[in-house]
């Protein structure tokens, strides 16, 4: 018997549409979720699944992957996980049969194996005036201009916003999550859990965050929210997360 070939890479997912669609239609929702020897596709239906829609394509570079009644498909009343490993690099397209006949439609892009996927764009500056104001006292001294100072400091946090991002080494069952915003590099370790959580981000508590991680205590808040709410995002979106003193769990 032969095994099935793996394509390790990303997916980049396009922008969900449903053209012919009534103007209250709700948006059909997508993530990919990767580990190594396991990747899939998630999708939610803004609407139950059964009584709304009646079939479910997926066509890719060597032709149709599947199509048939989206009863078949469903996991639960809104959901839909496709395993993407299989699937060689191309793009893909994918159409969700609304029972009045309109599509639910997302164009996918499979990269090959350590390609990594485009950085986002970062969103327009506010647009601002090409002579500053400048402010000075009775004297006539000029002041701090605390509209430049708050313009770049939201301008820094931006640039911040739009840099870091996680890495994720191992495995679900164990591994490392390296939160990366520039030249900052700080790794968390994460395991499997039993009982009601799934697994758990060990963080170091206040008392340790700076001896830990080398960062001031004042960063900590946003660097644990991130970590934790990305890596829901990438890994685990069905599931809901608790931040503790020392660790993150996730759990249904």
């Amino acid at each position: 018997m032969t095994d099935t070939p793996g394509f390790e890479g990303e997916i980049v997912l396009g922008v969900p549409a449903s053209p012919g669609a009534p103007a209250s239609t709700g948006t059909l929702k997508a993530s990919f979720v990767r580990y190594p020897g396991c990747q899939q596709l998630n999708l939610w239906l803004p609407a139950d699944g059964p009584h709304n829609y009646t079939r479910l394509a997926i066509h890719g570079p060597g032709g149709t992957v599947e199509d048939g009644p989206i009863s078949d498909r469903l996991n639960g009343r809104i959901q839909i996980l496709t395993d993407t490993l299989p699937w060689p690099p191309g793009r893909y397209t994918v159409a969700i049969t609304h029972r009045d006949g309109w599509h639910h439609t997302l164009t996918l892009e499979k990269l090959e194996e350590g390609v990594a996927p485009p950085a986002p764009e970062p969103p327009p500056l506010p647009p601002s005036s090409d002579q500053p104001i400048i402010y000075r006292d009775g004297f006539g001294r000029e002041l701090p201009n605390e509209d430049l100072e708050m313009r770049a400091k939201a301008f820094d946090k931006l640039m911040s916003d739009f840099r870091r991002h996680l890495e994720f080494e191992g495995n679900f069952r164990a591994g490392t999550i390296i939160y990366v915003d520039g030249a900052i590099r700080i790794p968390f370790s994460h395991e499997m859990c039993g009982g009601g959580v799934h697994f758990s981000i060990d963080v170091p508590p206040p008392a340790r965050w700076e001896a830990v991680t080398g960062r001031p205590l004042a960063d900590r808040d946003g660097i644990i929210d991130f970590l934790a709410a990305e890596t829901q995002r990438r890994q685990c979106p069905s599931w809901r997360y608790k931040i503790h003193d020392d660790r993150i769990d996730y759990m249904d």
